[in-house]
């Protein structure tokens, strides 16, 4: 009896150690092999989303109903153009222009700590092709704030940490194989 006790004991430990392990793998995406980073952005446009149970883990942590790479791709930014991590007491702005997302959409939405859309009064979570405002050469700046701005403003949240999640979905094939290094929206902080 002890030694059926002892075993029962040591594959325990030994599955406490295994979750514990990999818990850890699955919440450091920053030095995952998987994502190629361009800028600010993080990604990949090979997600083996249910052939890869680690990436399928990482990329559920902050797209609960992720599509395959070649449907959509999903780029995330936790941290500014400086390196320091996306804060709520603090003002950005992403720029862009329309065109160089080269894709029948894309958006660009903004998300709390809780990998929840951030609640707010004016009851907007993001941008896309079709709602964002543009200057007539498809420039835009996206200004994201706790406090309410004009135009395209992207409320963050009062204090927290926050991530920004850049969906492309069918993009073009050119565009596409030049992911990793295409010029992407820029992410700066603007106010610290």
């Amino acid at each position: 009896m002890v030694k059926w006790i002892k075993r029962l004991l040591f594959v325990f430990l030994a599955f406490l150690l295994a979750v514990g392990v990999a818990f850890l793998r699955i919440k450091d995406t920053d030095n995952s092999t998987a994502f190629f980073k361009n800028g600010v952005w993080q990604g990949t446009t090979n997600l083996p989303l249910g052939k890869d149970p680690l990436i399928t883990t990482q990329v559920s942590l902050f797209a609960l109903f992720a599509l395959p790479s070649e449907e959509a791709v999903y780029l995330f930014a936790r941290k500014d153009n400086l390196g320091n991590k996306l804060d709520g007491t603090k003002d950005y702005t992403i720029t862009g222009n329309i065109h160089q997302l080269q894709a029948n959409y894309w958006s660009i939405t903004a998300y709390g700590k809780d990998l929840y859309l951030i609640p707010n009064e004016a009851n907007r979570f993001g941008f896309n092709k079709s709602t964002i405002v543009t200057d007539s050469a498809g420039n835009f700046t996206i200004q994201i704030s706790a406090t309410s701005k004009e135009g395209n403003w992207l409320p963050a949240p009062a204090v927290s940490p926050f991530g920004l999640l850049l969906r492309i979905y069918q993009g073009e094939k050119g565009f596409m194989e030049k992911l990793s290094s295409t010029p992407l929206p820029e992410l700066k902080m603007t106010k610290p």
